[in-house]
């Protein structure tokens, strides 16, 4: 299992910025951009976050900012789009053996910037480019390389709208030694909350998080879905944030 741990990122939040947690509640999926530029602040900080991420996970995310067309010319694979010219290329080692280790990683490391985009004033959406191999030079991807998606942001044209979510009962069940969800501690609650708020392909959210017998392990599960694994890793970030990781233990 992946060591996600995000407290040490968490800290680097300043303290007139509104958190991580806040941001969640903000941020609705935007797909039509002003000609607005990003500022040096929002460049600064999400390429030094970008910096971490990379080194600490092994992974190559770029900023690609003030592009004409921040795609590289490269098509969606869903969700029409205007305006993108800033685009976060999330970029890592494509393991064959192992490809669902690579989405989930890049669900919980390309989240955690697009709160921190959102957290200091910019709006953003997920995106699935094709044919990412063969755009117009705005990223690099190297061999052995692969980019399952990509996060598009800058200033929202007009504001996104909230999206629908599953039952809480049903994003987290609870082993039959608990009894009910309504019977689970706060925490597990407060991570359900948030992972109710996480975005997902189509809005689909396939993942479930049960909690265990123990009252104290969660188990992160990736159902059928499109993108599922990219979900969960979104979904788990949102979860830890919610429930704070000194409460429980992945399974």
């Amino acid at each position: 299992m992946m060591n996600m741990s995000v407290a040490a990122l968490v800290a680097r939040i300043e303290r007139n910025i509104m958190n991580l947690l806040e941001a969640m509640k903000e941020r609705h999926a935007v797909r039509n951009f002003t000609d607005e530029p990003m500022t040096a602040e929002q460049i600064g900080v999400l390429s030094g976050i970008i910096d971490e991420l990379n080194a600490t996970h092994g992974l190559s995310i770029q900023l690609i900012h003030d592009a004409d067309d921040a795609f590289g010319g490269c098509p969606t694979h869903y969700g029409r789009f205007a305006g993108v010219h800033n685009l976060i290329a999330l970029i890592g080692p494509d393991d064959a053996d192992a490809p669902d280790d690579l989405d989930e990683m890049i669900g919980y490391a390309g989240e955690l910037l697009a709160l921190h985009a959102v957290a200091f004033g910019l709006d953003t959406s997920w995106v699935v480019l094709h044919e990412a191999t063969e755009h117009e030079g705005l990223w690099t991807l190297e061999k052995g390389q692969r980019m399952p998606a990509a996060i598009a942001l800058g200033h929202g044209a007009r504001p996104g709208r909230a999206h629908r979510s599953k039952p809480a009962e049903e994003l987290g069940p609870v082993a039959d030694a608990i009894g009910t969800y309504a019977g689970a501690p706060v925490w597990f609650h407060n991570g359900i909350e948030a992972v109710a708020l996480a975005p997902s392909a189509l809005g689909k959210q396939p993942v479930r998080f049960t909690l265990l017998e123990d009252g104290c392990t969660v188990k992160a599960e990736a159902l059928d879905g499109v993108q599922s694994r990219i979900c969960l890793g979104i979904a788990k970030l949102h979860f830890e944030l919610g429930a704070g990781t000194e409460h429980f233990t992945w399974a």
